[in-house]
């Protein structure tokens, strides 16, 4: 009897050292290269055109439901603001928007970040909506790719202090899509396990 209780406590210990170590070899050989690719190419081809994101700044932050980009702008009379610009990559396959968004700190000066929004909007037409938001066009552009613009205003000044993207999944590029469908094989619980994993790892590792 005791036998068999140790072959069982056996077998089940192997069977989920297996587990483990099939969703660790999934995990780094199929879900980090499609998710890496994809935020990749949703920076490269997609949020590129609307917002320009400097090259020599601090790495983005990474998550399974946004990617958060930090950084600071200088006006010509040498005022500094800080942006961030926040998109979510949408993984889910039950998702299928992806919202992007530029703002400005909270309590930060308005006017500073409206002197700025040339440098950082890539898009005339979210650029033109954000400066002149009585005469704003809110509307699809087929162009950039986006389906809507949403503007947040200070109320006292009628000044832009967050602009708002919406794309849709299914008219991204090719690519794209193709990323997006080595990922919807997986139910979502499971999904964000396998993201989370090299993170946990590498997070171990270095520390």
């Amino acid at each position: 009897m005791k036998k068999v209780i140790l072959i069982s406590i056996v077998g089940v210990v192997a069977t989920l050292i297996s587990i483990v170590f099939a969703a660790i070899f999934i995990s780094f050989s199929q879900v980090l290269p499609a998710t890496d690719a994809i935020n990749q190419k949703l920076t490269q081809q997609v949020m590129a055109k609307v917002v320009r994101i400097p090259q020599m700044i601090e790495p983005p932050i990474r998550g399974f439901d946004e990617v958060i980009y930090s950084w600071e702008m200088e006006t010509l009379e040498k005022e500094v603001i800080g942006v961030k610009f926040r998109y979510t990559p949408a993984f889910a396959k039950n998702q299928t928007n992806l919202i992007a968004t530029l703002e400005m700190p909270e309590g930060a000066d308005a006017s500073i970040f409206n002197k700025v929004l040339p440098a950082l909007i890539s898009d005339n037409q979210s650029l033109n909506s954000a400066q002149d938001v009585e005469k704003a066009n809110l509307n699809a552009n087929d162009q950039a790719g986006y389906e809507r613009i949403k503007l947040a205003v200070k109320p006292q000044t009628k000044q832009t202090i967050l602009i708002t993207w919406e794309f849709e999944k299914n008219k991204l590029p090719k690519d794209l899509t193709n990323e997006y469908s080595k990922l919807s094989r997986y139910p979502l619980p499971i999904l964000k396990i396998l993201h989370s994993l090299p993170h946990f790892i590498f997070g171990l590792l270095s520390g």
